[in-house]
């Protein structure tokens, strides 16, 4: 700037150069017309003066003094037109270049609870208003403690009752299952019905048999009567014809078969109750009746046992009853004391009022982080492709300088409030303290893109036109465009990638002041 500045004053100096020789020649002019004039009004009074011939002489120097002027004018443009143009150079160096966005945001907190009733219990106390600052571990709320202690006792004994249910029942399905012995309900119904088949084909063996002897005893017992009312009758019939006992049967024989006709009668009698045969059918049909009965027990034994679906509602039932209660428990046990803020924040909403009854999923109140705060920014299109998340920001909230970092960039557009297409952004704060308000606006610096080492120039020394971007070198006292290709650019400094190389000379005057093929000369410091 010191050397542009220098061109300016050289030139200045000239216009003064030029100013004062006109200044000079108007004087000279001034002076000669005034001696003139002096001298014509004395020679006014002399009998020798002619008016109209000394007129035209003062004309004649008049008109001569103004060509001299104009003569010199034109001869100091034409010197001035073939003189170099005086320029400031610079040599060129490698540094470092950085390329920041500014962007504003607005401070929002990163995280954010909404605190819900988990019992059906009066709220105890509840003094915070909204905007109100809590830290983290105190309590921003308490429940009616004789209410909890009710509703605790109500939860153990509903999972006392719970477990107290399943035990009994599974208990009865063991015993159950003992009796079966390992066998299914199939294999006893169809032992059942081969114990019925074997009994009834041992009663008919019995009642066939049994219905042989009581024949036989019948006709016994006939034969009996026979021989009984044959005895009679030839007695009678002999008394009656006077016949000698020799000529009778004998009474004594009648008498012996009458005897063992008798004796025939109580063997079969005998047999009827006493029939070894018939005694192992009975044991036997004894010993099915007890197994049909052992059966049955069993029978019943399963139609009582739990089928596996059944054991698995019990269970479900039983872990559900657990869990309701066990979860109520828990619950009691966290809210007795007080609920405790779970970080330090400012309350956002109040939902509920002390002494008022709430139901599990009433909102209680929300609370905003101030350890966890973000700035939610809008990025427009033409810095959307140097914004990347990682990228490293300074922050100022009311003064205050924080240190930041770009973690989120939306996949979508929005318009904003203008129409404008926007990209949302967030920036977390690594360094929070207690001097952050929510919702405020926030200055934000993002470190986009850095280059170290490179060739950097000023952005003013480089000229853009149709063509592209170039800067002007000296060639042989002639100035010369030079194109050049940039990397990075600031709104002051400008990556060099090609066209010139470290220490090159290159033109550091207004590139729009100059002109390619305008002979030059290099004004020093």
């Amino acid at each position: 700037m010191n050397l542009v500045l220098g061109k300016k004053k050289n030139s200045k100096d000239t216009q003064e150069v030029n100013g004062e020789a006109k200044v000079d020649a108007a004087k000279d002019v001034k002076a000669e017309v005034s001696q003139e004039t002096k001298t014509y009004a004395v020679k006014e009074d002399t009998p020798s003066y002619t008016p109209g011939k000394r007129k035209g002489f003062v004309k004649f120097i008049v008109l001569g003094l103004i060509v001299l002027i104009i003569g010199w004018v034109v001869f100091n443009n034409i010197k001035a037109k073939n003189a170099p143009t005086p320029v400031t150079t610079a040599t060129v160096g490698k540094g470092d270049i950085e390329v920041i966005v500014s962007i504003s945001g607005n401070v929002a907190s990163d995280e954010t609870k909404s605190y819900y009733a988990k019992l059906q219990a009066p709220i105890g106390t509840l003094s915070l208003s909204e905007g109100d600052r809590v830290n983290k571990g105190d309590v921003i709320y308490t429940y009616d403690e004789a209410d909890l202690e009710k509703t605790k006792k109500q939860a153990e004994l509903n999972l006392q009752q719970a477990n107290g249910s399943y035990s009994g029942s599974i208990e009865k399905n063991n015993k159950a299952t003992d009796v079966l012995e390992g066998r299914s309900i199939h294999d006893i119904n169809n032992r059942l019905d081969e114990i019925t088949n074997e009994i009834d084909a041992i009663n008919d063996k019995i009642t066939e048999k049994t219905s042989r002897m009581n024949q036989t005893l019948t006709d016994l017992q006939k034969v009996s009567q026979d021989v009984d009312q044959n005895r009679v009758s030839d007695s009678y019939d002999a008394v009656q014809k006077n016949e000698a006992p020799n000529e009778r049967r004998t009474e004594d024989g009648e008498s012996q078969m009458a005897l063992e006709i008798q004796d025939a009668i109580s063997d079969v009698q005998y047999a009827l109750s006493n029939d070894p045969e018939i005694q192992e059918w009975n044991r036997q049909i004894t010993a099915l009746n007890e197994e049909k009965q052992d059966l049955s027990e069993q029978s019943s034994a399963e139609m009582s046992a739990l089928t596996s679906g059944e054991k698995s509602s019990l269970a479900a039932q039983r872990e559900l009853a657990e869990l309701e209660s066990t979860n109520t428990i828990t619950d009691i046990e966290e809210a007795e004391g007080g609920i405790k803020a779970d970080f330090s924040g400012v309350v956002t909403e109040i939902g509920a009022n002390e002494g008022s009854t709430v139901a599990p999923g009433t909102k209680i109140m929300t609370i905003e982080s101030t350890d966890d705060v973000r700035v939610d920014i809008q990025i427009s299109k033409s810095d959307l492709s140097k914004i990347k998340k990682g990228q490293k920001v300074d922050v100022t909230i009311n003064g205050n300088e924080y240190e930041g970092e770009v973690t989120q960039i939306s996949g979508t557009a929005k318009n904003n409030a203008s129409g404008v297409p926007v990209v949302d952004g967030k920036i977390k704060i690594k360094n929070p303290d207690d001097s952050i308000i929510l919702g405020v606006e926030a200055t934000n610096k993002i470190h986009t893109e850095k280059a170290e080492g490179v060739l950097v120039l000023p952005y003013e020394y480089i000229g853009t036109d149709s063509e592209g971007d170039f800067v002007f070198v000296i060639d042989n006292g002639i100035l010369k465009r030079q194109p050049v290709t940039l990397g990075l650019t600031t709104s002051t400094d400008a990556e060099i990638k090609e066209g010139v190389s470290e220490g090159d000379t290159i033109v550091t005057t207004d590139p729009t002041t100059l002109v390619e093929g305008t002979k030059v000369i290099e004004m020093s410091e």
